[in-house]
């Protein structure tokens, strides 16, 4: 998937969402339903949240400068952490403001058409979903990837919208509110969600134990190289940076070992896609590096490094 592709999933949901505000709008004010206003809110959220994901996308697109020598990625970390946030304040006023509806005891049925518009809502976020899914799954963008998210707790909230519109004209006119604070939940749920993961990012959290183990793997199988001392990983961005320490023949020339090395940071870079710098350290094998390093993971890497030994399909 090309940067042209990711851009466009974003760009995307961004008009679709503008459109959304309009049809949302109007059935929570004047067809009367704090449901779909505060899916509206939802939206006018979601407009905000992607264009500024948007810009961090961008940014994190730029090549590596005098200032930035590892590039630019955790823009995009940044720009997803502030949607996190804003995301996690719209719902507590949504549900602040749907509260203070419910004590005051103005409750009235909905018009039934809102109905519709929550049922077209559904479908748009859906298909949705469904594309954008589509391109996150061939890129490594964390941008990409939370506009995906996005549009599924957007199904998730508006089916709940429905149900209470529904329910409210069956003559239970409570269920409008109480739906919108299950929108507000689903909203602070996605907030929560969105700022960890991207805390853990911004702070150069390791990946899973199954990709570091992949990597070692990779490193394992270079011709030359007879064990691993330290293998480090950690997260910039959407991207991986790989530190590690490989074990070569002590009676091998400088050029030689180099030449393992350059190797092994190329096999890395080219069976790992989400990584895109590695450092190769070298050390000289010897009885004692080869008790060190004879297990450079954790047990559970380790043992997720053995099974894909016995059985490269795991």
């Amino acid at each position: 998937m090309t940067a042209k592709g990711q851009e466009r999933s974003l760009v995307l949901g961004l008009a679709a969402n503008f459109i959304l505000i309009g049809a949302k709008l109007a059935a929570g004010i004047l067809g009367a339903s704090q449901a779909m206003l505060a899916d509206a809110l939802n939206s006018v959220l979601d407009v905000v949240a992607g264009a500024v994901a948007w810009v961090g996308w961008r940014i994190s697109k730029r090549p590596p400068d005098a200032n930035h020598h590892y590039g630019h990625q955790n823009a995009e970390t940044v720009a997803a952490l502030f949607v996190g946030l804003a995301i996690f304040a719209t719902g507590g006023l949504i549900v602040r403001d749907v509260l203070s509806g419910i004590s005051s005891g103005e409750r009235a049925a909905p018009a039934a058409w809102t109905i519709i518009i929550a049922a077209a809502v559904i479908v748009t976020k859906t298909v949705l979903y469904i594309y954008t899914r589509s391109v996150a799954r061939r890129t490594p963008s964390l941008v990409v990837s939370a506009t995906a998210t996005d549009h599924l707790m957007d199904v998730a909230a508006t089916s709940g919208a429905l149900f209470g519109l529904i329910g409210a004209q069956f003559g239970f006119p409570i269920l409008d509110p109480i739906a919108a604070i299950w929108v507000a939940l689903l909203i602070l749920i996605h907030g929560v969600m969105i700022l960890r993961k991207n805390t853990f990012v911004l702070l150069g959290g390791a990946p899973s134990d199954r990709t570091i183990a992949e990597i070692c793997r990779t490193l394992s199988g270079v011709p030359g190289v007879m064990g691993l001392h330290r293998t480090k990983v950690r997260t910039v961005g959407s991207q991986l940076l790989v530190d590690t320490e490989i074990l070569v023949d002590g009676a091998l020339t400088v050029d030689e070992a180099h030449t393992i090395s350059n190797r092994a940071g190329d096999a890395v870079l080219a069976a790992h896609r989400d990584v895109t710098d590695v450092v190769v350290h070298i050390e000289p094998h010897s009885a004692r590096r080869a008790a060190e390093g004879a297990n450079p993971l954790t047990p559970r890497q380790h043992d997720l490094w053995r099974r894909r030994e016995e059985n490269p399909t795991v």
